[in-house]
């Protein structure tokens, strides 16, 4: 989700950060659930009619639906998003006892059959969802987690973005039980943790900016669209025997349920681009199926996500 840079929506940020941060983390989850839900109405009316009309037109590529329908989706996606940040505030408050109430598991055995494998699992997920809860449910389940972490540079952000949003969510990521790898300095640490049979995440669907968009990534077709994806988690998992799993976190009110797939089948005469194709597929499942868990609508766009003509 693009991070717009707009006095409003600082001043509403100090105000989250601060004393609404204060709140929620004496509040429950599913007060939570209804707070998110007011505030994504806000951020729906305070994003401006370029936004959201932009918005429109990028799900209309994706969906055949009325307008009533899609500025729906657009809302809900907005709603989800806020949701998931105010839920993300008491992640370090979890543990194996509370989150019971919270988190539901499906098809962990998936997990368990390639872990035994000995050569460690590239667990790939997408912006798709309460995705940090990957992270903070396996982590309390006994699972050494790693992350590939990245965030957007300080001079694309506006100075309460980057002084005060992403330093947050910065002190919240050093709280859950997760190392945080950077996107830049991967390769040697995620080998590392591989070797030692853990569990390395990465979002296979890119960071959502044309701007970082590498050799590594390659078009395939998305919801009718030819979307670029980077496929070296498939170039990865070949050098070090690992298993490639995909994982997806769906919201059930105020419930969410991480739903383990089994790992993408390897045969050998396959080539990187058909093997990453299986989760290409997986995740347009996800999202024909909940468009409104998918952070990058605004990022769908030709010269962006989509391969430009």
């Amino acid at each position: 989700m693009i991070a717009h840079r707009n006095l409003l929506k600082d001043i509403g940020r100090i105000l989250f950060w601060f004393p609404l941060k204060w709140v929620v983390n004496f509040l429950p989850f599913s007060a939570i659930y209804y707070i998110g839900g007011i505030l994504g109405y806000l951020d729906y009316f305070l994003s401006g009619p370029a936004r959201t009309k932009k918005m429109l037109e990028n799900i209309s590529q994706a969906f055949e639906a009325e307008e009533k329908e899609l500025r729906r989706i657009i809302r809900n996606n907005l709603r989800n998003h806020c949701r998931n940040v105010l839920e993300l505030i008491k992640y370090p408050r979890l543990n194996p006892h509370n989150m019971a109430g919270i988190v539901a598991f499906q098809g962990l055995e998936f997990l368990h059959k390639e872990l035994e494998k000995g050569k460690g699992v590239i667990l790939v997920t997408s912006h798709f969802g309460a995705k940090q809860l990957l992270q903070v449910g396996l982590g309390l389940s006994g699972y050494k987690i790693n992350q590939i972490s990245f965030h957007i540079r300080g001079e694309e952000l506006s100075f309460i973005q980057h002084h005060v949003s992403q330093k947050q969510r910065q002190k919240i990521e050093k709280r859950i039980p997760a190392k945080f790898i950077p996107r830049d300095k991967f390769l040697r640490s995620a080998y590392d943790c591989l070797k030692q049979n853990q569990i390395l995440i990465i979002a296979a669907d890119g960071v959502g900016s044309a701007k970082y968009i590498g050799k590594g990534y390659v078009p395939f077709n998305f919801l009718g669209k030819e979307m670029l994806f980077p496929k070296n988690v498939v170039s990865l998992a070949k050098r070090t025997g690992s298993s490639v799993v995909p994982a997806f976190v769906v919201r059930e009110r105020k419930r969410q349920r991480i739903i383990v797939e089994p790992a993408l089948r390897r045969v050998n005469e396959r080539s990187d681009i058909e093997i990453f194709e299986q989760f290409v597929r997986l995740l347009e499942k996800y999202v024909r199926q909940y468009p409104s868990l998918w952070e990058f609508w605004e990022e769908f766009e030709e010269g962006n996500l989509l391969l430009a003509k």
